[in-house]
C-alpha cells in the first residue's frame, strides 16, 4: 500500500492533516487504533472557542462531528481498528488489524499519536472506583454511565474542573479537589458556577483509599489534619503526557520540555523531527488546547507536502507563517514560549534537523 503521505492517528490534529493535504491534492491514508476517528474530542462537550479561522465555536462533540463528517467525504483512505507496530529499514511502516500485518510506504509522514492522562498511585489506588479524570469523561459522555454518585478530583487543573463540572451536571456530587501544591493550578486560579461551594484542599495528599470490593472511603492528609469522606468515585487529574511510542519506533530523538508536558520529539518550525521523514502534529507536539492542535495539523501537513515536492518553498511558507501567526494568539504563553524554545534549540544543536528541499 502506498501514499504520498501516511498520517498516524485519527484525533483532530490527524484529521485536520489529512484534509489539508487532500486539498493540496496529496494522496493521503489515515490509520488509528480506536474504532472511529476523533481521538478524546469524541467525548468532551466542553464548549471550546479559541478556534482557527474557518471553525465555528461549539463543544468539542460538535467539532469533531463536522471534522469527521468532511474527512468522509474526501478522498483520504481512512482505516481504523489499525495500529502502528513497527518499521522497516526500506522506510516503510507496519500496520496491524489485529489479524494480519502489513507495510505502508509513503513519501512522508505525520505522527499524531496524542496524550496520556498521567496517574496517581497511592494505597488503594487500584479499587474499582478509582479512575483518571477522562476515564470519567469517556463512562459519562460516551457511554452514558454514571461512575458514582460522591466524588473527589485530585487535582485542580483545567481538566479537573472541567470534568467536575460535567459530573455535576449528571448529578455527582463533588466533596472536595485535592491538590498537592500552594494554590488553584488552573489558569484562571478560582473556580466557578456551581463548584463555588466545594471545598479545595490544597498542600494535600491522599493517605488512602479503602473499601470492599469498591472504594468507599478516602483518607486525605491537609494541612489541619487527617479528613475521610466517604465516596464512591475518585477522580485523578494529573496533567497529560505526550504519547512518544511511535517516534521512538522512527528513531526521532527526545527532548525534556516541562512545559510542553515533559519528553517530547525534538522538532524544527516545519514541525519536522530528527527522521526527515517524519513530522509532528498535535499534544505529542506538546500539551495544549484545541486551536493550536488543529493548526499544527495544518502546518504539519504543509510542511511534509513541501518536502515531497507537492508544494513548492514559498507557497509552503506564505501558508505555513499564517497558520504560526494564528497559533501564537491562540495558545497559552508559558506553552508558546516553551515551543519557540524548542524549536529554537533544534537550530543551534551542533547536528541539525535535515533540511527541507
Amino acid at each position: 500500500m502506498e501514499a504520498d503521505l501516511l498520517i498516524v492517528g485519527a484525533g483532530p490534529a490527524g484529521i485536520s492533516a489529512a484534509l489539508t493535504a487532500e486539498k493540496f491534492g496529496a494522496k493521503v491514508i489515515l490509520i488509528d487504533e480506536s474504532f472511529s476517528p476523533g481521538g478524546q474530542l469524541r467525548q468532551q462537550t466542553q464548549y471550546f472557542s479559541n478556534l482557527p479561522t474557518g471553525y465555528a465555536p461549539d463543544i468539542g462533540l460538535k467539532v469533531i462531528e463536522t471534522l469527521i463528517k468532511h474527512l468522509y467525504a474526501s478522498s483520504v483512505q481512512v482505516y481504523t481498528n489499525h495500529t502502528m507496530i513497527g518499521a522497516y529499514k526500506n522506510g516503510m511502516i507496519g500496520v496491524t488489524d489485529g489479524n494480519k500485518t502489513f507495510p505502508i510506504l509513503a513519501r512522508a509522514n505525520i505522527l499524531a499519536p496524542g496524550a496520556q492522562e498521567e496517574a496517581k498511585i497511592f494505597p488503594g489506588w487500584t479499587l474499582p472506583g478509582v479512575m483518571t479524570a477522562g476515564a470519567a469523561q469517556i463512562l459519562i459522555n460516551r457511554e452514558s454511565v454514571l461512575p458514582g454518585k460522591r466524588a473527589v478530583m485530585i487535582g485542580t487543573n483545567n481538566f479537573a474542573f472541567t470534568v467536575a463540572k460535567q459530573l455535576h451536571d449528571c448529578g455527582v456530587t463533588i466533596e472536595a479537589f485535592i491538590e498537592e501544591k500552594s494554590q488553584i493550578t488552573c489558569s484562571d486560579g478560582i473556580l466557578r458556577d456551581e463548584l463555588k461551594h466545594v471545598p479545595v484542599w490544597t498542600e494535600s495528599t491522599v493517605q488512602i483509599a479503602q473499601g470492599t470490593g469498591q472504594v468507599e472511603r478516602v483518607s486525605v492528609h491537609t494541612p489541619e489534619g487527617r479528613k475521610e469522606i466517604d465516596v464512591d468515585l475518585i477522580c485523578i487529574s494529573n496533567g497529560f503526557t505526550p504519547v512518544l511510542e511511535p517516534f521512538v519506533i522512527m528513531d526521532c530523538e527526545l527532548t525534556y520540555k516541562k512545559h510542553l508536558g515533559g519528553w517530547v520529539p525534538l522538532y524544527n518550525e516545519k514541525l519536522q523531527t530528527t527522521n526527515p521523514s517524519c513530522f509532528i502534529a498535535g499534544n505529542a507536539a506538546g500539551i495544549t488546547d484545541l486551536g493550536p492542535i488543529l493548526l499544527t495539523g495544518e502546518i504539519a501537513a504543509i510542511s511534509a507536502l513541501e518536502e515531497i515536492g507537492i508544494l513548492n518553498s514559498e507557497e509552503a511558507e506564505i501558508e505555513r507563517r499564517k497558520r504560526w501567526l494564528e497559533l501564537e494568539k491562540l495558545e497559552n504563553t508559558a506553552v508558546c514560549q516553551a515551543r519557540k524554545n524548542l524549536i529554537a534549540s533544534s537550530r543551534s544543536r551542533q547536528s541539525p534537523l535535515t533540511k527541507s528541499k
